[in-house]
């Protein structure tokens, strides 16, 4: 092996611990009740928007004050459970970080993009599905930094773009049950990894 190979060898290593030691700090620190926390307000910000967009108005304010809550909560549990300066507890959250950020802001420019077409988007709304693309990528991004398996959310959040244009009209009701369902999903198994993790193993008499 020569030196080049030694180098890219202790490259791939330093990277399995810096991610090793992030799963680690989800296990420790309390991120499933965070990632429950973070379902549990989108779903309630989506059941909003869904009563507004079938049964009250689809002019944006309310839909704006909606989101900028849930968003506003996120920030208040994230800095109440983890304390100030959460995201730079770990190099790899500041990247994770850095990636959702990146998935609001386009998130959010598609949405407004769709105001300013509003004939289109009151004929099908095609801005709904394009948020379960961006989050897609965004979970695929995150697999590339994490784990692989995180792939599985990325195909979920695909499907659920699926269910949203075949029932556009509850596009807003599907969203939020896909991406709470996938969050509570990772929760439950960070908190049974913790678990198992916290069990002594079993001494042999």
């Amino acid at each position: 092996m020569n030196a080049a190979d030694d180098n890219r060898q202790e490259a791939f290593d330093d990277w399995r611990r810096i991610r090793q030691s992030l799963i680690r700090l989800g296990l420790e620190r309390p991120w499933p009740e965070s990632l429950i926390w973070i379902g549990a307000f989108h779903l309630v910000a989506c059941v909003i928007c869904h009563i507004l967009y079938r049964y009250v108005t689809i002019a944006p304010l309310p839909y704006l004050a909606t989101w900028s809550v849930q968003l506003a909560a996120n920030v208040v549990m994230l800095r109440k459970l983890h304390g100030r300066g959460w995201s730079r507890s770990h190099p790899l959250i500041g990247v994770l970080t850095r990636v959702w950020l990146t998935f609001l802001i386009i998130s959010f420019s598609v949405t407004s993009y769709s105001e300013m077409s509003a004939d289109q988007a009151n004929a099908f709304n095609w801005f709904k599905p394009a948020w379960a693309s961006l989050s897609c990528f965004a979970w695929a991004m995150t697999a590339w930094i994490v784990s692989p398996w995180f792939v599985l959310a990325a195909v979920w959040t695909w499907a659920t773009g699926w269910a949203m244009i075949y029932r556009i009209q509850d596009a807003y009701l599907i969203y939020g049950i896909g991406w709470t369902s996938l969050l509570w999903l990772v929760a439950a198994i960070l908190i049974r990894n913790r678990k198992r993790l916290a069990t002594p193993p079993e001494t042999i008499e």
